[in-house]
């Protein structure tokens, strides 16, 4: 055996956890991508629409699609259905701190 050559393997790393990600801002996101391609596509010489108007119209799409969506679709109206019934709301849960101190002392 000799001492020394390998090094001790350096502690894992915890993962960072991702950002939540807003599918309202992820579809607005492509919808502005391809208007945006299809407008600076175009030769025709007349003037292009501002940025921000492209980028305000990409949000109102992608915001009534999503409304549409869950409308429409029966699919994502489940999975909404089940994420909502799913999830906790905490301002509807009462604690009773008396009850916790009396039970200690038992």
């Amino acid at each position: 055996m000799s001492g020394g050559g390998e090094a001790a393997p350096a502690p894992a790393e915890k993962p960072v956890a991702a950002p939540p990600v807003d599918p309202v801002e992820e579809l607005a996101k492509k919808i502005y991508v391809e208007l945006a391609s299809q407008i600076h596509a175009q030769l025709d010489g007349k003037p292009k629409p501002d940025h921000l108007k492209v980028a305000e119209i990409s949000f109102r799409l992608a915001e009534a699609f999503q409304t549409g969506n869950l409308q429409f679709n029966t699919a994502a109206r489940a999975r909404a259905d089940a994420k909502a019934k799913a999830s906790v709301d905490v301002s509807k849960i009462e604690i009773d701190f008396g009850a916790v101190g009396t039970a200690a002392k038992k």
